[in-house]
């Protein structure tokens, strides 16, 4: 079984990311602000980290980056989760994050880049919303696409 560590703080969003990454048959490993999310990456080693950009104690940019200078190769992807804003891809890059998704995301986008990384994973029927941030019109509300 492959393992996902998740840096996030805020517990709407673990639990859509949590569920989807379930539903996939990942085990997820959390931790809520970037110095634990330190020190759990360099306990677990996962296959995949997904960091959150806003967190307690270091910012996810700070984090990717700092995850990426302690590694010798590339084994250990990190995926950096922020609002598309001008120069956030400038600082992807710095950082050396392997790839980010731009909030607010669906379950679709979140698992495609998973699958990226992850390609043996089987994805399929995602289509609901994983953000802190409700997606315009929803109100506040979760809401489902149709399928296509």
């Amino acid at each position: 079984m492959k393992t996902v560590l998740l840096v996030d703080y805020d517990p709407s969003s673990i639990d859509s990311i949590r569920r989807a990454l379930v539903r996939v048959g990942v085990r997820t490993v959390l931790a809520t602000d970037g110095e634990a999310g330190e020190r759990e990456f360099h306990r677990t080693l996962p296959d995949l980290t997904l960091v959150q950009d806003v967190i307690p104690k270091k910012r996810g940019i700070e984090l990717c980056r700092d995850i990426k200078r302690s590694l010798p190769g590339p084994e250990h992807p990190v995926i950096l989760i922020a609002f598309a804003q001008n120069g956030t891809r400038a600082k992807v890059i710095e950082a050396r994050c392997d790839d980010w998704i731009a909030k607010p995301f669906n379950e679709g986008a979140l698992l495609d880049k998973v699958r990226k990384f992850l390609p043996e994973l089987i994805v399929a029927g995602a289509s609901h919303w994983c953000s802190a941030r409700h997606p315009p019109g929803s109100r506040g509300q979760a809401t489902r696409r149709r399928p296509s």
